[in-house]
This record gives structure tokens, sequence and C-alpha cells, in this order.
């Protein structure tokens, strides 16, 4: 079926992608918009001293189908089997650890045997048999797992170690988020794409591997748009830059404030779904990148810091640097702050977090004391969405007011955003294609 309208899809990152491309795959012809000079949002590659980082999401999980489906056939080039395994840090000690794995968590030497009975009794068991309820589309979440925060569950039914040890890294170090802030069915959405499948990353940056996914899409980066206006049957879409796009729908994939500014000239100004937008929780955070003039152990490529320890920096990566042909000689180690850090912090500058960083990033890694030749901070002020406990039930409230706006009486309009599902890469394309589902449920003009 061929769709002959004019389609625009606001933001360059997952869920802007997927919506792009499923539009594009119907036969409507779509712009996708993007403020940054890149495609990926939070996934965003940058030019590091002439190689290629990735400043957010490093690595997929082949759990992730979804985000598999979208990449294509040619995925098989794209990706590679990540180099390396993570490791939790205690005392200068590395114990290994795939985050999820059942076979990684029975080897793992952080916790004692008796937790890992407990581990197997009260844990494992969700993560197998409720597989449909943690999927990343966030449709199916069972109230209990939405209702109670991971660390108490796991504190209460494993031991406090457990907690600091399995709760407290990864929630950390990905999202700068504590275990008492964070459903536990979100952790547990971790531990499922993070479980027994094969991590892969990006071979030449999550950027240039979106792009290859926008075949016959315009994409204009570079682009903030400021304004929706509705023009008669039509709306009209202005960009900072003073260029302007005419429009039969428009998919809004910001961030949800982004999203509730753009769509506050469209609608009442007591339009319940801008107040739900408005009032969605987000944690700004920042990575920093240290470029190294000599190759970095492969060992390891994820190194969580022992939260109990952890002040300024909750984890870091060896991520090895990238070129547009693969992969160069040289490394860069990425960092990411603690909660505390994220709110300490808050206020200080580029240069200070910086030093603060340093130290932490240097206990962690010894081997790049002297070798670090320049530092770069990636700011995301907006940073992801909190998935507190409650968050599912909020979210189906809230995708419930985007279908509402979606099938409203004149031109369609509707947002996209891992904000609508959980935080996760495979979370973001869902909601992509949920929000392209919507425009193309609507007739054609």
């Amino acid at each position: 079926m061929t769709d002959h309208r004019h389609l625009i899809v606001i933001g360059g990152g997952f869920a802007g992608v997927a919506a792009a491309a499923r539009l594009r795959a119907h036969g409507a012809t779509v712009t996708l918009l993007e403020r940054a000079p890149t495609l990926g949002g939070r996934a965003r590659s940058d030019d590091f001293g002439g190689v290629t980082i990735d400043t957010g999401a490093q690595l997929l999980s082949t759990m992730c189908t979804r985000t598999l489906h979208l990449l294509g056939a040619d995925r098989h080039t794209m990706l590679r089997p990540a180099r390396g395994r993570d490791a939790y840090v205690r005392a200068g000690v590395h114990y290994p650890l795939q985050f999820g794995s059942l076979r990684s968590l029975l080897a793992f030497g952080g916790i004692g045997a008796m937790d890992k009975m407990r581990l197997a009794r009260y844990v494992l068991p969700i993560l197998a048999t409720h597989a449909r309820a943690l999927d990343a589309g966030a449709a199916h979440v069972t109230p209990a797992h939405d209702s109670v925060d991971a660390r108490s569950f796991i504190a209460q039914h494993i031991g406090i170690e457990a907690a600091d040890v399995l709760v407290e890294p990864p929630l950390n170090g990905f999202y700068a988020l504590r275990g008492e802030e964070t459903a536990l069915a979100f952790f547990l959405m971790l531990g499922r794409y993070g479980g027994e499948g094969t991590v892969l990353e990006p071979v030449t940056g999550w950027s240039a591997t979106l792009e290859g996914v926008l075949h016959g899409i315009q994409v204009e980066c570079g682009t903030t748009v400021t304004a929706i206006h509705r023009d008669g049957a039509a709306l009209d879409v202005v960009s900072e830059q003073g260029r302007s796009w005419r429009a039969d729908g428009v998919i809004v994939a910001t961030s949800p404030h982004q999203a509730a500014t753009l769509l506050a000239g469209l609608l009442p100004a007591d339009a319940d779904v801008l107040d739900w937008l408005r009032e969605i929780p987000l944690r700004p955070t920042w990575t920093l990148a240290l470029a190294l003039d000599t190759p970095m152990p492969r060992q390891a490529f994820g190194l969580f810091h022992d939260a109990s320890r952890a002040r300024i920096v909750s984890a870091c990566a060896v991520c090895g640097a990238r070129s547009r042909t693969g992969w160069t000689d040289r490394d860069v180690v990425l960092a990411w702050p603690t909660p505390g850090a994220v709110h300490t912090l808050s206020d200080a500058s580029t240069d200070e977090r910086t030093r603060a960083m340093l130290p932490e990033v240097e206990a962690l890694i010894p081997a790049v004391r002297g070798h670090i030749t320049r530092a770069r901070l990636y700011h995301f002020a907006e940073g992801s969405p909190i998935p507190e406990p409650g968050f599912a039930a909020a979210h189906a409230h809230g995708r419930a007011l985007v279908r509402e706006l979606a099938r409203a009486p004149g031109p369609a309009v509707t947002v996209a955003g891992d904000y609508l599902t959980v935080p996760l890469i495979e979370g973001a394309v869902a909601s992509g294609e949920r929000a392209a589902a919507l425009i193309l449920m609507r007739s054609a003009p």
C-alpha cells in the first residue's frame, strides 16, 4: 500500500528513526528533522580527535529483536560481538559478570553461595516465567513488579550485599539511578535484555548505523524545530534557522518536555497530554570521554564500581575508538557519574566535573594513568526518564492520552519516545513503531 502523505518526524534518536522507517516502508514521503549534528539521540556518535565514539548507549543484546529488525539485513555487517566482558570491581579485584545471565550469576564471585541460592529461588524464576511482562514495550508489566522498588525487593529476598552488588552498579552506571527509586520491573527488564543473548556493538558507531536505516528518507540534521502550526488541513513545522516544512502529519520524537513545548501551539493550554508530558521525571547526566595514546587491556569492556566506595564515578567503559571503516589502534575510556555526583556537581563547570572524576577513573583503570591525551564532557541536560515504582501504570495512562491525540480531528499528530515505554534502545524502537502505526491508521487526505 502506498501512502501519498508527506509526514515529518522531529527527533533522530532510536524512536524517531524507527517511526520514520516504518512510515517510509508504507510508502509515505518522510522528512526527519534532528537538532544535533548526528543521529542517535542519547546514543549519538561524535568525532573525538579524529576517531568516532558513542557518547551514550554503547551496546545492544541479540535479545533486542525489534532493534535488530529495524537495522535490517545489513545488521550483520553493522554490528559485531562486543570485545571484552563486563566486570564488577571491589577493592581492585575484578569479578566478571553479565548482568541477567544465569550462567554468569552462578559463577559470579561477588556474592556468596547462600545469596545465589536465594537468587535462584526468588529472581531467576521471574525472568524465566514473565518474559512477556518484561517486554520493553511495557504494555504487559505485572503490577506487583511495577509497584515495588528494585533495591527493597532484592534486599528483602536475597540480602543487602546482593542489593549493593547486583542492583546498584547497573542502575548507577547506565542511568545515574539508585535502586530505591527504580521499579523492580525495570531492573528485571535490564536482566532480561542483558541476559543470555550475545552482546553486540556498532562497528562504525550508532550514528552511522542509523544513517544506513533511513533509505529514501530526507534527513536534516542540525535543525532545531521551534514550533508546529496548523494550516488548514496541514501542519507547518518551523525551525530556529527560519526554514519551514508543510506536512500532512507529524511525530514528535523528542524528550517529553520538548514535546510539550512543541505541542503547546496546537493544543488547549489545559490539555491533559501536555500536563502529563511536563510532569515526566528525567535524570540529567553526562559522559566523560578520555582519549589515550595506547591501547587498553581487552579483558573487560565495562567496569562497574563498588557502589559502597564510588563517590563520583559509577562505571567506565574501555570502548575502543572507531573510524568510518572500523576499529583503530587507539583507545578511548568513557566514564559516567554516580547519582550522588549528578546532584553535587550539578552546578559545577565542565573542568570541575572532569577533575573530580579523574581520580576514580584511574582507580578503576590504573592503566590509563599517564596516557590521557585529551578529555571531553558530553552533557545530557534533559537526561533519561526515571522508571520509578508505578512507572508502567503511569505510562499506560500516557499512551492512552497519546492515542487520543493521534485520533483527534485535523492533521495527525502524535509523540514517540522511551518515556512511553522504558529507557532502553528496544523501548525507544517500540515507541517509534507504535507512533507510526497511529499515524498510518489515519486515512490519507
